[in-house]
């Protein structure tokens, strides 16, 4: 059963700069996305029924597919270095358990990459559902109860964040599709003295 929920390894590894993408960013984006909810005009039309849900969901579904089609490129991709420990120190790293031993595991770009397109893979097929669900409730639960815009708020922050979540991990996931996994598996230092994150 826990098999399923493999792809969340993602949120496991180890690294100075992944924070960044995980919380940070997407921190910043879901302030943005869940603006709207200041305004009580918003939170009444929401919780009268709002179709950019439907709307949302529907783009979600297209990049379900997008996500595991990039996700068996990476795992075909020809290139050698891919199988190479990623560089800098300490590392990409992510932690295992047999038994009762822990012990770390310095990944591959490849690793990497397919934790990243699966895990985003998992997110987008769960916000479709989530949508669905509330939508669902939305119309035939939740019409007509005192508790239907405090629900609508809630739904929309989680939302809202899940949504940010996304997009900073598959603009990560852009960079290295379209430029780091095409450059030598090397540490990069910037002219501030920083090193290529990741």
């Amino acid at each position: 059963m826990w098999r399923i929920f493999v792809p969340l390894q993602y949120l496991r590894i180890d690294h100075p700069e992944k924070w960044k993408f995980d919380w940070g960013i997407p921190l910043v984006f879901a302030i943005f996305f869940a603006s709207p909810l200041l305004s009580s005009e918003f939170r009444a039309e929401g919780a009268a029924g709002l179709n950019i849900v439907e709307k949302i969901s529907s783009f979600l579904g297209v990049l379900t597919g997008f996500y595991i089609a990039a996700l068996a490129a990476v795992a075909t991709f020809g290139k050698a270095e891919m199988d190479d420990p990623m560089p800098g120190e300490p590392g990409v790293r992510l932690e295992h358990r047999v038994n009762t031993e822990i012990y770390m595991e310095k990944l591959s770009r490849r690793r990497f990459l397919s934790f990243l397109f699966g895990y985003m893979a998992l997110v987008t097929l769960a916000l479709y559902v989530l949508g669905y669900v509330y939508m669902v409730l939305d119309k035939y639960a939740l019409s007509d109860t005192s508790f239907h815009t405090p629900v609508f708020v809630t739904f929309w922050i989680v939302y809202s964040f899940s949504l940010a979540n996304v997009l900073a991990n598959t603009l990560l996931g852009l960079f290295y599709l379209t430029d780091r996994i095409h450059r030598p598996n090397r540490t990069v230092q910037s002219n501030d003295g920083s090193q290529d994150p990741m």
